[in-house]
């Protein structure tokens, strides 16, 4: 039995265990058999209700009674009466390569080397019970959905790429601080000289490029040199040469200058910065020969320009409050109006730039004030304050990550409770072929969201490439625009949330259309049935009469 997640491992033998122990219950109290005796008697009641007049109403009502029965019967059987085992050692999760980094493989329910063995091995000993009908639609379900993932080219995960860097704290608290050292006695006075001076002379690449902390303008300009740190270092040796005047400090360690500070091959910010990064991120998107930076650019860069691209994405996404309780971006082309919604200034409409939201909050408050009157005078304050929240797209990467990467999970839990609840369900149904087709629909339905879900990863990533290419790094590009972020957000919220929504709605309206197709059939043979048995009761009436009258002659 395939599963299209290691969550799945877990919810559908929990599922198809809890299937069996319902039906035994439903079994020893005989609910399970309630239908079939209120069909023989609603059958019985509209024959009574026929009067005698017709002669073959009993006929009529015994075959009606016959053919609901078979037809009760055959759903009974094969597909409520639990028939094959659900075991875990017969389960395997066919993991596909939507990623490109990654290869397909076949992952066994008895050992997913993840932290769902430990359940897993809790249940190892269980089985399950599947009836033949929804056996047969899992494996029909599952191999057109893997065969329909399987025709998806494969693509680069970019959309996770800045929550991932988000998340790469550098732990040690003294490089932290250095770095904010960096950017006091380095980078800010040489960016405010070249303000001064060149700035108006350089080139767009040039502007740009001198904005973070390893501008190479900066370095090869001989603006770094011009200052050095202010405070001794200890990474760095005294030099009487270079360090004259602050010989008191020699004990406590050097003052480079910023080109060496940063660029020094041991023990420069540069190397440190790297070498304390998570090594398994720092090689996929560096080292690695399909290594994520090189491959979603349209430009060669040595492993060298790798790392200085890694290093100005990583710093133009994390925030300096996490590293050094600052508010300020250790690389400012992040965006000054993402700053501002990262610092959550769009949520106060009183001080907001933006005349849209200030005219939107005082339109709420005044209406609030005047309606409610003045205990809830700040009630649009707050409703601006949700639409401010709902603007903080650099603050929302976690939110997004989250959504792609667990929004699988309601697919697993969804087919578990229609698993649990299929008896009551097929019994309130009467065992009816409609309720079955209906259920059959929504079940495949259900396993189809894999498919969806997998289009909507590649929609995802490809929309990402496309709306962040600038300069050819794609994702890896420092600077992001506000507008982009919040374009990727929704469109995110649309492919993962509004999108198998709107499926699903698709498909229990094409499930009650199909078992209400199927009822209405039956129920055409049925009158056709009854008015051939009419005819026929009628005919026998007639020699019946025939026969009597003939006798008495």
């Amino acid at each position: 039995m395939g599963v299209a997640s290691y969550f799945e491992f877990v919810t559908t033998l929990f599922g198809w265990i809890l299937y069996q122990g319902i039906w035994a219950v439903l079994v020893d109290t005989g609910i399970v058999f309630i239908p079939l005796i209120a069909m023989v008697l609603g059958h019985v009641l509209d024959s009574h209700k026929g009067g005698d007049d017709e002669g073959s109403a009993a006929i009529q009502s015994l075959k009606k009674i016959e053919a609901d029965f078979i037809a009760m019967l055959g759903v009974l059987i094969f597909a409520a009466i639990p028939m094959l085992d659900v075991e875990l050692t017969d389960m395997e999760y066919h993991k596909p390569a939507l990623r490109c980094t990654d290869s397909p493989e076949t992952i066994p329910g008895t050992a997913t080397g993840t932290t769902f063995d430990a359940t897993l091995a809790t249940m190892a000993d269980q089985t399950g019970s599947i009836p033949l009908w929804w056996a047969m639609l899992h494996w029909v379900s599952k191999a057109v959905t893997a065969g329909s993932v399987a025709a998806i080219p494969c693509s680069y995960d970019v959309a996770s790429v800045e929550y991932r860097l988000a998340e790469a704290n550098l732990e040690d608290p003294v490089l932290n601080q250095e770095l904010e050292q960096f950017k006091n006695d380095c980078w800010r006075p040489a960016y405010s000289r070249l303000s001064r001076t060149t700035m108006a002379s350089l080139t767009p690449a040039e502007k740009q490029d001198a904005t973070w902390l390893g501008s190479t303008y900066l370095l090869g300009s001989g603006l770094y040199d011009r200052y050095h740190s202010t405070v001794p270092n200890p990474q760095f040796a005294f030099d009487a040469t270079r360090d004259a005047g602050y010989e008191a400090y020699q004990v406590e360690g050097g003052f480079p200058d910023c080109r060496a500070w940063w660029s020094d091959g041991a023990v420069g910010l540069r190397r440190r910065v790297l070498d304390n990064i998570p090594a398994d991120l720092r090689n996929e998107m560096i080292y690695n020969a399909d290594n994520l930076i090189q491959e979603t650019s349209t430009v060669t860069l040595s492993a060298s320009e790798r790392e200085d691209v890694f290093l100005r994405k990583y710093l133009a996404v994390k925030r300096a409050s996490e590293a050094v309780g600052s508010d300020m971006p250790l690389a400012v082309t992040y965006g000054d109006g993402a700053g501002q919604v990262r610092q959550g200034r769009f949520a106060d409409w009183r001080n907001s730039e933006n005349p849209v939201l200030q005219r939107a909050g005082s339109v709420l408050n005044t209406g609030a004030s005047l309606i409610l009157g003045e205990p809830v005078r700040d009630a649009g304050a707050a409703g601006v304050a949700l639409i401010g929240s709902a603007l903080k797209a650099p603050a929302a990467m976690g939110e997004g990550y989250a959504m792609r990467n667990g929004i699988s999970l309601f697919q697993s839990l969804a087919l578990m409770m229609m698993i649990i609840a299929l008896p009551f369900l097929l019994i309130f149904g009467r065992y009816g072929l409609r309720a079955l087709i209906t259920l059959s629909v929504i079940y495949f339905g259900f396993h189809f969201l894999t498919f969806i879900w997998a289009v909507a990863f590649w929609v995802d990533n490809n929309l990402i490439h496309l709306l962040t290419s600038a300069g050819g790094l794609s994702v890896f590009a420092s600077g992001t625009s506000v507008t982009q972020s919040l374009i990727l957000l929704y469109v995110s919220r649309f492919l993962y949330i509004v999108f198998p929504i709107l499926y699903l709605t698709a498909v229990g309206w094409v499930g009650y259309a199909a078992g209400a197709g199927v009822s209405s059939v039956l129920q055409s043979h049925g009158v056709q049935s009854g008015a051939i048995g009419a005819t026929g009761g009628q005919v026998v009436g007639q020699m019946v009469t025939k026969v009597a009258t003939k006798g008495k002659a």
